[in-house]
């Protein structure tokens, strides 16, 4: 795949954009909160503690180290496209794996299964994140829940101008192909409880006193400033009929 071998680069820094303590601080913590929602609701359908939580592109492994302090009884699983992150986080305990593939049921095999997967900012790096999004749902236990948060579409100005004016990151360029309507196409195949709606832009949750301001002007419903998220709660694998 040409997005994995692009991002496997240990030259590659996800955090350009987000360099000050506060800001990390405050996105690290909506991170937590948003992505504690959704395990919660699974503990509830799921009707035990001990689930098994896949994060697809980890990247340093914080969110990841964050969540398993506050959810002992939880195993979390993380792949990653570079060595280093994942030689880290093994070292601390965690079961990371460096992928070479976009294709994750091909990667886990059918012996693994997980009852949340979730990733942040991290389809549209994917070479065809349909397919990557289809495949990650074959790793799915009957109702488990696969979420991806904060992702980039094509109005997104802010990426466009990064991905070709600045020339960072090659990788990026699949932040042209993302669309809603495709996302939902996918879930709608597995799954009647889903939805593709528009979060806040990446920058606004970073800054407490902006993020009120921008929902009361409310424009977190203006598509040209928001990313968006994807979800899925997948009853079965086989698709819907």
């Amino acid at each position: 795949m040409e997005n994995v071998e692009l991002q496997s680069s240990e030259e590659v820094s996800y955090d350009t954009l987000i360099k000050g303590s506060n800001r990390r601080r405050n996105r690290d913590e909506y991170y937590v909160t948003e992505l504690s929602k959704i395990i919660d609701d699974v503990k509830v359908t799921m009707n035990r503690n001990d689930l098994s939580v896949l994060e697809i592109g980890f990247n340093s492994g914080k969110l990841m180290r964050d969540l398993s302090e506050k959810y002992k009884d939880v195993k979390f699983t993380g792949v990653e496209v570079r060595s280093n992150p994942v030689i880290e986080m093994q070292k601390l305990g965690f079961d990371c794996r460096q992928t070479t593939t976009e294709m994750f049921d091909e990667f886990f095999g059918s012996e693994e299964q997980f009852d949340v997967i979730y990733g942040f900012a991290v389809l549209h790096h994917l070479s065809d994140p349909y397919k990557s999004l289809e495949s990650l749902i074959k790793l799915l236990k009957p109702g488990g829940v696969v979420v991806f948060i904060r992702e980039d579409h094509t109005y997104d100005v802010v990426a466009h101008l990064h991905t070709t004016i600045i020339g960072n990151w090659a990788f990026e360029k699949g932040k042209f192909i993302m669309s809603r309507k495709r996302f939902k196409d996918v879930l709608r195949r597995y799954s009647t409880d889903y939805f593709v709606k528009y979060d806040n832009n990446g920058i606004a949750p970073c800054f407490r006193r902006l993020n009120k301001l921008f929902c009361g002007l409310k424009l977190h419903r203006v598509p040209f400033w928001n990313s968006f998220t994807v979800y899925g709660k997948i009853k079965a694998q086989e698709p819907v009929q």
